[in-house]
C-alpha cells in the first residue's frame, strides 16, 4: 500500500472515530451531571428533614416543658387557694381538649395567667402556714419536681428553638431548599414563620416561672 492510500485510510478511520466519540460525550456528560444532580437533592432533602425533626423535638420538648409547668402551678393554686380549684381544673380540661399549636398556644396563655398568685414575692409566707404535715410536704415536692423537669426542658428547647430558628432561615433561602419537596419546605416555613419564634418569645419567662416556683418550694423539701 502507497503512503497516500496509508494516510487516506487513516484520516477516514480518524473521521469515524471522532464521530463516535462526539456521540458518546454529551450522552456521558448528561449521565455524569444527571447523577450530581440527585446526589445534591438528596443531600439537601436529608438536611432539610434533619432540620425538621430537631424542630418537632423543640416542639415536644417545650410543649412537655409547659405541661409540667402547668401541674406545678395549678397545684400551688390548690394550696395557697383551694376555693379556685374547680374553677382551675375547669379551664384546664377545655385546653386539653384542644391538640397541636393550639392547645400550646392556650396552654401558654393559661401558664401566664398564673404568673401573678405562683410567683409573687409572699408565696413563701403563704406556703409556711399552709406545708405544715406530711400529705402538704408530699404536694410540694410533686410541685418541686413538676417545676424543676419544666425548667430544665424548657430551657434546652429555647436555647434549640434560637439556633434551630437561623438555620432553618439560612437553609430556606440558600439554592440547596430549591430542590426538595414542598411538603418538607412547607413544614420548616410553618417552623420558622410561627412555632419557633412563638417558643423563642414566650418560652424564657415560663423557664423563669419555672425555677422561681421549684427555687420556692425546694425550701420546703
Amino acid at each position: 500500500m502507497s503512503y497516500s492510500k496509508l494516510s487516506h485510510s487513516l484520516t477516514i478511520c480518524l473521521l469515524a472515530l471522532s464521530c463516535i466519540l462526539i456521540q458518546l460525550t454529551p450522552a456521558q456528560a448528561f449521565s455524569f451531571n444527571d447523577l450530581t444532580s440527585s446526589a445534591e437533592t438528596a443531600k439537601s432533602a436529608a438536611e432539610g428533614t434533619t432540620l425538621l425533626t430537631r424542630a418537632k423535638n423543640v416542639y415536644t420538648g417545650f410543649s412537655d416543658s409547659t405541661e409540667n409547668l402547668v401541674d406545678a402551678q395549678t397545684a400551688t393554686m390548690s394550696l395557697i387557694s383551694p376555693g379556685e380549684s374547680s374553677s382551675v381544673a375547669g379551664k384546664l380540661d377545655s385546653i386539653n381538649s384542644e391538640s397541636g399549636f393550639s392547645k400550646l398556644f392556650k396552654m401558654v396563655a393559661f401558664s401566664e395567667s398564673m404568673d401573678s398568685a405562683t410567683t409573687d414575692s409572699t408565696l413563701t409566707s403563704k406556703l409556711t402556714k399552709i406545708i405544715t404535715d406530711p400529705n402538704s410536704i408530699d404536694k410540694a415536692k410533686k410541685v418541686y419536681n413538676h417545676a424543676s423537669t419544666a425548667y430544665t426542658s424548657g430551657n434546652n428547647s429555647v436555647s434549640e428553638a434560637k439556633t434551630l430558628y437561623t438555620e432553618i432561615k439560612d437553609f430556606i433561602a440558600s439554592p440547596s431548599s430549591k430542590g426538595i419537596s414542598e411538603t418538607l419546605l412547607s413544614g420548616l416555613g410553618n417552623y420558622s414563620d410561627k412555632i419557633l419564634p412563638f417558643i423563642i418569645e414566650h418560652g424564657p419567662e415560663r423557664v423563669k416561672s419555672a425555677a422561681q416556683i421549684a427555687e420556692t418550694f425546694k425550701g420546703f423539701l
